[in-house]
């Protein structure tokens, strides 16, 4: 212990003679720690840490599956829902749907997130109560309105009154009565909900409508392999039961960790960990180097110690001590800066991301904060304590000052840059690709126009609107209201709006027919307003829009997009064309152009007239001729002048919404831009430090040649080519790996190519640049070598 506090002494004493070099070397290290620290925040939420409930090892995410066609992961129905349960040994399953609710008050109407849910949920994820009680059995039935609230409801909304259980409130327009309330920061998926309500079982409900998110858990002594072999004989005996609505479904479970974060979750959290590790590796390399150059200029320092008795090995600890020392405050700065670089995270994250609050410093944090430190410690000092190991203390001694560790130093280092060139240039080829996909993803043309567009959702009661023809009369009622606004355009409504999701269905065409349920034609359906098209800009290129004409009584009547139309009736006019769809014949009337959505794929879809099929819940939307923000308001009162306890909810304009969707695909081209930044500046101060000491230790040699002759233009040639030629060997080596890792960002491009030969050309072109003038000024240095002055000093 003396002597490991006596090299710590010495440590400290030297890095104290040398603060540029270690200031530079801390920041690096800082860098990259900072970086990983911040990056394994967010990854061991998403990857590794248990899941926020009760021996969530043994939670389960049970779905349906329809192999012939490819989908995986579904849904399930009612009816299925009651078997599963009913017929297991393995599981104890329960679902839940969306169903949010108006909530009224004197506080004035809400619209709340809302689930409802079997009776068996809470009991299923072993979620208890702060106040009050779950569901029961009898509460499945029909005629019970009870809720549990969210312990933020509680607060906000109650004031956090332990009175309030056992209470009514109104849910659109009936009375609850609150049974229950769950504990802080509850939340299941990424689901935001607020309030729950038991869903009713009639005993009339459809086997074939699946819109139950189900989740299980193992009983006591099941496996997860067990439970999967359960569920497919139950799925098959119920199509041999059913086999008009079950044939070709079956079923599964698999870890509820893997459907709350999918495979690209995973996918994205893997390349984010390999991207900052590279650019730890580049720290490290740079530091090495920084190192390897103070063991060369301390050859006499060293030399000296080793003849007055020191070891080889006791003299590698004291320099391995150093390393230590330095690496230690660069985690210190490291870990100071990742809590920066965590609250940047979380900012470029949506709302809507898995337990993204969970995300922050914990103690599992702080172990690997403390781990990588020692790694990365241990990474760089091995170069320079192996290298002083291997120094001939006689030849070091007659060198005098020069004292440096000889050729195999010098190789080390240069081996080291284009380490470094080849790992930055793996880095900015991959984030150029994910910026190129992120500004195609910004520019597509989704077939609407984006700008002055307002978004907002509302849903009249049921209890209040009881059938279609009442809700069809508000709507009639609100949006000629809403269209005479002042600095409203066009005012229309669609039952999801773009990018939130889809809705499809099976259809088929008179005449056609159908073989297995592969082969059954699939397309995306909408409802919508008559002006909902004119309100988006989405182009009618064909037939007519929606008018007066198409109400209830009226045929019923269908447009589709392109897509669907050059699918089903290539080289036809498809005016005219009949469609089956929900057992009516319907016919096309008109036909738009194709809409992207967040896959920037067209899928063939067809749009039906919201009067001749009303729907509750619509997304409306307002096209303005000013920001859309001007008549936000002037809309929330006409909406309450019609209905004073009817909000609107999710407001916002169609770019923040198209932003809000598409924020889990442009997070990754942000953080590899970052991080590309970060090893380019890394990588370019690793060229110009090699060769900034090669020409210091290289004085004598340069004054030799200028006496003899050589122009400062061959001086400086010469330095350049050396310093290029390193930058050169490490891009072609960073190529060949580049072409290697890029495959792997297929799913975050969107219309790039992950070999995009202009984009590895230009990368390759930049980096070669930034190399060339990293290495000029200590060319222009050498040329300012005074000869007599350096063979004088030497």
């Amino acid at each position: 212990m003396e002597s490991i506090l006596a090299d710590i002494r010495y440590s400290l004493r030297s890095i104290r003679k040398s603060p540029g070099v270690v200031a530079v070397a801390v920041l690096s290290l800082g860098l990259g720690i900072g970086a990983n620290v911040a990056i394994f925040s967010a990854v061991d939420v998403f990857m590794f840490r248990p899941l926020p409930y009760p021996n969530a090892n043994r939670l389960v995410h049970v779905y349906s599956t329809v192999p012939e066609r490819g989908w995986t992961y579904n849904s399930i129905s009612i009816p299925d829902l009651l078997d599963f349960r009913e017929q297991s040994r393995t599981l104890d399953v329960a679902a839940s749907y969306g169903s949010d609710v108006n909530l009224s008050g004197a506080e004035g109407p809400e619209r709340i997130d809302g689930e409802r849910t079997s009776w068996n949920y809470f009991q299923v994820l072993q979620v208890v109560p702060v106040l009050g009680r779950t569901f029961t059995p009898e509460e499945e039935r029909a005629g019970h309105h009870v809720a549990i609230i969210s312990h933020g409801l509680w607060e906000r909304r109650f004031g956090a009154d332990p009175a309030i259980v056992n209470s009514q409130l109104l849910l659109d327009g009936e009375p609850y009565t609150i049974v229950g309330i769950l504990p802080p920061k509850f939340r299941f998926y990424q689901n935001p909900t607020e309030i729950w309500t038991p869903f009713e079982l009639t005993g009339n409900q459809s086997r074939g409508s699946h819109f139950l998110a189900p989740v299980g858990r193992l009983k006591p002594g099941a496996t997860l392999e067990q439970a999967n072999a359960e569920l497919a004989t139950i799925a098959e005996r119920l199509a041999q039961a059913y086999p008009e609505s079950n044939q070709g479904w079956g079923a599964g479970a698999r870890e509820l960790r893997r459907q709350i974060f999918s495979d690209e979750f995973r996918m994205g959290s893997t390349i984010s960990a390999v991207a900052v590790a590279f650019v730890l590796l580049i720290a490290c390399a740079n530091v090495a180097n920084l190192m390897l150059a103070r063991v060369a200029g301390r050859g006499r320092e060293i030399a000296v110690r080793g003849a007055l008795g020191a070891g080889r090995v006791r003299i590698a600890r004291q320099l391995f001590t150093e390393s230590m020392i330095i690496s230690c405050l660069g985690g210190v700065l490291g870990l100071g800066l990742s809590v920066a670089g965590i609250r940047g995270l979380v900012a470029l994250m949506p709302s809507w991301f898995p337990l993204v609050d969970e995300i922050g410093i914990d103690l599992r944090v702080l172990g690997f904060a403390a781990v990588i430190t020692v790694v990365t410690g241990i990474v760089f000092g091995m170069a320079p304590a192996l290298q002083s190991s291997r120094l001939n203390f006689t030849d070091a001694l007659k060198e005098g000052s020069r004292g440096n560790v000889g050729l195999g130093g010098r190789r080390l280092r240069r081996i080291l840059v284009v380490a470094e060139v080849a790992l930055a240039l793996v880095l900015l080829v991959s984030s150029a690709l994910l910026v190129q996909g992120f500004l195609r993803l910004q520019t597509a043309d989704y077939g609407w126009d984006k700008n002055h567009l307002l978004t907002f959702r509302l849903s009249p009661p049921q209890s209040e609107y009881r059938d279609q023809d009442a809700v069809a009369r508000f709507y009639k009622g609100l949006l000629p209201t809403l269209a005479a606004l002042p600095g409203v355009e066009a005012v229309g409504g669609t039952s999801l709006l773009p990018m939130q999701g889809n809705s499809n269905t099976f259809f088929e065409i008179p005449g056609r027919e159908v073989g297995s349920l592969r082969e059954r034609p699939l397309t995306e359906i909408r409802t919508v307003f008559p002006d909902y098209f004119a309100a988006m800009g989405t182009p009618l290129v064909r037939g007519r829009a929606f008018g007066d004409q198409d109400l209830p009584d009226a045929p019923a009547a269908v447009i589709v997009n392109q897509e669907f139309a050059e699918r089903y009736w290539p080289n036809e006019d498809p005016i005219g064309k009949q469609i089956l769809l929900w057992d009516q014949t319907r016919t096309v009337v008109g036909v738009t152009g194709n809409t992207l959505d967040d896959d920037q794929y067209a899928r063939p879809m067809t749009f039906l007239s919201a009067f001749q099929n009303p729907r509750w819940n619509m997304g409306l939307v307002v096209r303005t001729t000013g920001a859309p923000s001007s008549v936000a308001e002037r809309v929330r009162t006409a909406v309450l002048g019609l209905d004073p306890n009817l909000p609107i909810y999710r407001a916002m304009t169609m770019e923040d919404l198209m932003e809000d969707q598409r924020g889990g695909d442009t997070i990754m081209a942000k953080i590899m831009a970052v991080l590309a930044a970060v090893a380019l500046v890394l990588a370019v101060v690793g060229v110009y430090g090699v060769m900034a000491y090669a020409i210091s230790q290289r004085r004598r040699e340069m004054g030799i040649r200028m006496a003899l002759g050589a122009q400062q233009g061959n001086v400086r040639g010469l330095v350049m080519r050396q310093g290029t030629t390193l930058a050169a060997i490490g891009i072609v080596m960073g190529i060949g790996i580049a072409l290697l890792v890029t495959r792997s960002l297929a799913t975050f491009l969107f219309g790039v190519s992950p070999f995009d030969p202009v984009i590895f050309a230009g990368v390759a072109l930049l980096l070669l640049f930034a190399s060339v003038g990293a290495t000029y000024l200590p060319a222009r240095r050498a040329t300012q070598v005074d000869p007599i002055e350096a063979l004088r000093t030497e």
